[in-house]
């Protein structure tokens, strides 16, 4: 875990999280100029999230992707979904990150009644991406990109790990027609997408 995806778990800036760590609060080591960090264990460190960071992240988590959010508040959701992924106890995290003034939602609200339950693997599996049915172009486009963010990869690392041109990544983020069915599949599988079903595709 870096710098950036600690302050996003914590809801702190990443300032605040190099201070912590000078302090010797949150564990973490030097690989090369990057702080790694190696747990966060120091529960009062943590904020809960103001309601509308808790908003943004109850509508991602429903639709199941990051549609309307842009630049900071686009990867700081992204991050706190890889947060609780990735959490030991997310049900731990979830209730930390809830407001006092939480808004209703009905959703959130049984992952929060689950989370007082300690289910954590009932939420590991609320949070994990299921089986897409992917309809059209722009389906495609939002859940690619999205997941690309949620895992923290750049249309630069995606395409090395599909082994694909990074031409085809943005081709597919923008929903423009492509160029290699066999070049999509080798993304959705790096980026552990397992679609059901995959829109009629116009190629180039």
């Amino acid at each position: 875990m870096n710098v950036e995806e600690a302050a996003a778990e914590l809801n702190v800036s990443s300032r605040r999280v190099r201070a912590l760590i000078a302090e010797g609060r949150i564990p973490a080591h030097r690989e090369g100029n990057a702080w790694i960090i190696e747990s966060l264990t120091a529960p009062k460190t943590r904020r809960s999230l103001s309601p509308r960071s808790w908003q943004q992240l109850a509508r991602a988590l429903k639709l199941r992707a990051l549609e309307g959010l842009v630049g900071q508040e686009r990867s700081r959701t992204a991050a706190r979904i890889k947060a609780l992924r990735e959490a030991k106890h997310p049900s731990q995290l979830l209730l930390d990150w809830r407001p006092k003034d939480a808004p209703r939602d009905l959703y959130m609200d049984s992952l929060v009644a689950y989370a007082e339950l300690g289910h954590d693997d009932y939420l590991k599996l609320s949070v994990k991406r299921p089986p897409e049915y992917l309809r059209d172009s722009q389906d495609l486009a939002q859940v690619v990109a999205a997941e690309r963010a949620i895992q923290g990869a750049t249309r630069k690392s995606l395409a090395e790990a599909a082994d694909v041109p990074i031409s085809l990544v943005r081709d597919i983020e923008t929903g423009k027609p492509l160029t290699s069915l066999g070049g999509l599949r080798r993304v959705l599988k790096a980026l552990e997408i397992e679609p059901r079903a995959l829109p009629k595709m116009v190629l180039k």
